[in-house]
This record gives structure tokens, C-alpha cells and sequence, in this order.
């Protein structure tokens, strides 16, 4: 396949699984050949990314304007109103990113995007704000997606049912967000698969509702299994730049962290600084970070005052790449009587909740979530759901493990609960 028949082939695939024109009120304009991806949203606003062909804003005038109103208000009541701008090209693409601002905390607003010279939608689109302070909502967790293998990939419609709740809910893609096939991959190679996985449909249905917040593993970073001696990670680490509307970057990977409801998650790069070779020498160490991105940690661990703390990791606390790094942050976590911390990691194509409780600590649970996209089995179409109550006097958060058996393709339904595990803060301390 040639780079410019790229876009014509994807466009068409988007316009037969019905995406060009959603099932919405409106349709959007005609130069997006993706739906908008809602991602790092806060209290006054949210940032905004969509995909169009790579000529469009070749040419003067050529323009994106993104748009938002709150969702009860009339057609033409907007309050915010920005300039979209070009945040690169690559594999026959363009990228675009706008961040609203001025808006309400925990307000649902009705966004839309103008294309200069074309008429036609101006939005069918929503997302909620971050509360400004305690609140209740959910957090749903995906990773392992792979739009090559799944052009349809029915369980993202039990998500969106999970989420649909009117409450500021969010979700987190926690790695293998797409898959790379080319070894070393190219930065078109990169921007094609990322864009192949946006091009599912009920995928994105929930991308364009939920603020949605990523790290990535090793297929969206690379080829499988590794490390931070990847010869192309400064191109990866572009392409992730330019294709998720991220919150700003803690280190030369793609580390960072945010608050939500009381809730701070700390998004970790598993990849970037990772010291894990596959034939290592004898008497190797392996590392799951580098030694900048741990202190990071540790120092943001110990400077929060959020009711919880969430550790998002790629990888899980089991592989074999942590070394004596897991130790080492566990007895962290004790030493300094770090209280509220949870782990959330995927990469094994199937979902369970572990027990993860060191010797004389209090209860540390791991949500595993893999497999929505690219399940092991079957029987293994599922993902993660943490359910916070952060208003209580005693704050909850349940953690809840959700199959999709029969492989359903109907968006209603809320799928099968495999797992549950309801926690009080006043547990997680020593």
C-alpha cells in the first residue's frame, strides 16, 4: 500500500462503519476523517484532538475551529471558542488540537468543530469537566487494542454503557493502545496504526465522550518486549506527542500525573527508561523504570494529599522486568506511611484483580485490565471499572472486573461482573 492511498483506503472504511456522519443529531465536517478524542480535561476546560486528511490546511484558510457550549444551552449559545492547530503530519495525516477553556467544573458541555468552507456540523459531541473537588464517578481502564486484528471491537460498547451515567467519569488506556507490525516501526507507520485503531467504531464512541487519559507498553512503543535501548523511542515518544492531547510530560518519556475528584494517578512510562534486555548477561539487575522516573515517583508519592493514589502501569506487578524495583517501591509506601494507593496495569489480554498485600502492609490490589481489544480467548473481551465515592467521610473506591462473554455487539447493557472489591480509605494505611 502506497502512503497516499492510505487515507483514501481508511476514509472509506470510516465511512462504511458509519463514522464519517455519526449517529448523532448533527454530522460533522467533511474534512475529518476521525471523530474529535477528548483528552486531559481540568476544572475550566479540556483539550480537544481530531484527525484530517494531511492536505487539508495545506492551503490559506484551511482551518479547524473548535467550539463548546453547555449541554442544556441553545444551538448558538457558545461560551468558548478556539483556533484548532496543526500538531503535525504523518502517514498521510494530519493532527489537530485545541484546548477549551473558561468552562464550569463538573458541567456537561456540547462541543463542535467548524472546517473553514464547509458547511455542515457544528457538533453531536460531549464531554464533562473535572470536578472541583470530592466527587463520585467512575474510571474505566482499557489496554491491549488492536484495530488491525478487531476492526470491531464490541466491548467499548459496554464501556460507554458503564460510563453513560451523567457523573464526570474517565477513562485511562493503559498500553498497547494500537499495534506496531513494523520492526523498527517509522514515524508513518506510527501515525497509520494509531489512526487504524481510531477507526473502530464503538471505540470511538467512548474517545469522544470521556476525557481520556493514556501511557503506552511495548506494542504502541515498539516492537514486542522492549527496553529503554530502543534505537526509534524518540519517535514513538513524537508521534504519542502529537496524537493524544496529553497532560505535560514529567521526564523525557511520557510519565506524568493528574488529579481528578480527589484522586491523583500517577501514568508511568514502563518502557522509556526500562532496563529489561532480552538476553541479558549473567548477573544482571533488570529495572521497570530508570532511575529518574522512580525518584519522580517517589517524590510525587510523598508530596500528595489526595484521598487516593493510583500507580498506572503498562506492565504487571508480576513481570519479571521489575527487578528489585517493586520491592524497593513497596517498602517506600511503608516507610513513609504513604496511605490510598492502588495499581492499575494490563498487557496480558485478560482481566483479574490481585491481591498484591506485602508482609505487614495494609491491602494492596492490582486491577489488571486487558484485553477489550485484542482479548486472549474469547471469553476474554473485558476491562476495568474503579468506582469512586471520594464525598464520604470515609472515601470508597470498588474495584470491578467486566466481561463480554458472547462477544455482544448491542451498545445496551452494562456486561458481566466478574470481580468486585469494595475499599475503605481507612484500610489503606498502615
Amino acid at each position: 500500500m502506497t502512503r497516499s492511498s492510505v487515507p483514501g483506503v481508511l476514509l472509506g472504511m470510516f465511512v462504511a462503519i458509519g463514522l464519517v456522519v455519526p449517529s448523532v443529531a448533527h454530522a460533522y465536517a467533511a474534512p475529518l476523517v476521525r471523530v474529535p478524542f477528548v483528552g486531559r480535561a481540568w476544572t475550566t476546560g479540556a483539550s480537544i484532538w481530531v484527525g484530517t486528511s494531511e492536505s487539508f490546511g495545506d492551503a490559506a484558510g484551511e482551518t479547524l475551529t473548535l467550539r463548546a457550549r453547555e449541554a442544556d444551552a441553545c444551538e448558538t449559545c457558545w461560551v468558548a471558542t478556539v483556533q484548532m492547530t496543526s500538531a503535525g503530519t504523518g502517514g498521510g495525516f494530519r493532527s489537530w488540537k485545541g484546548a477549551l477553556d473558561g468552562l464550569k467544573s463538573n458541567t456537561r458541555y456540547h462541543y463542535g468543530i467548524f472546517a473553514a468552507g464547509f458547511t455542515g456540523e457544528r457538533g453531536g459531541f460531549y464531554f464533562k469537566t473535572e470536578p472541583a473537588g470530592p466527587a463520585r464517578f467512575k474510571v474505566g481502564v482499557a489496554s491491549c487494542m488492536n484495530g488491525a486484528n478487531a476492526p470491531s471491537q464490541p466491548s467499548w460498547n459496554i464501556m460507554h454503557e458503564q460510563l453513560n451515567t451523567g457523573e464526570p467519569n474517565i477513562q485511562l488506556l493503559i498500553g498497547d493502545n494500537m499495534y506496531t507490525t513494523e520492526n523498527p516501526p517509522s514515524k508513518d507507520h506510527y501515525w497509520f496504526k494509531y489512526f487504524q485503531q481510531r477507526a473502530v467504531p464503538e471505540f470511538a464512541n467512548v474517545f469522544r465522550a470521556f476525557p481520556t487519559f493514556a501511557v503506552w507498553d511495548d506494542h504502541d512503543y515498539g516492537p514486542n518486549d522492549e527496553d529503554g535501548t530502543f534505537a526509534q523511542k524518540a519517535v514513538a515518544r513524537e508521534a504519542y506527542a502529537d496524537l493524544y492531547p496529553h497532560p505535560p510530560f514529567a521526564g523525557d518519556g511520557i510519565n506524568h500525573t493528574f488529579n481528578w475528584g480527589g484522586v491523583q494517578f500517577f501514568m508511568m512510562d514502563d518502557r522509556w527508561g526500562r532496563d529489561c534486555p532480552k538476553n541479558p548477561p549473567a548477573g544482571h539487575t533488570p529495572q521497570m523504570y530508570g532511575a529518574t522516573q522512580f525518584t519522580w515517583l517517589k517524590t510525587e508519592l510523598k508530596a500528595s494529599n489526595a484521598t487516593f493514589k493510583v500507580i498506572v502501569n503498562g506492565s504487571t506487578l508480576g513481570n519479571a522486568c521489575w527487578g528489585t524495583q517493586k520491592q524497593a517501591l513497596f517498602d517506600f509506601i511503608a516507610d513513609n506511611k504513604i496511605g490510598g494507593v492502588l495499581f492499575v496495569t494490563g498487557d496480558i489480554h485478560r482481566s483479574l484483580l490481585t491481591d498484591r498485600t506485602p508482609a505487614g502492609g495494609y491491602p494492596l490490589y492490582e486491577l489488571i485490565s486487558s484485553g477489550i481489544g485484542s482479548p486472549s480467548t474469547p471469553a476474554e473481551w473485558s476491562f476495568g471499572i474503579m468506582e469512586f465515592n471520594t464525598t464520604l467521610a470515609d472515601p470508597t473506591v470498588t474495584l470491578k472486573v467486566i466481561q463480554n462473554p458472547e462477544k455482544r455487539s448491542s451498545i445496551t447493557g452494562a456486561g458481566v461482573t466478574v470481580t468486585t472489591k469494595t475499599l475503605r480509605r481507612s484500610q489503606l494505611q498502615n
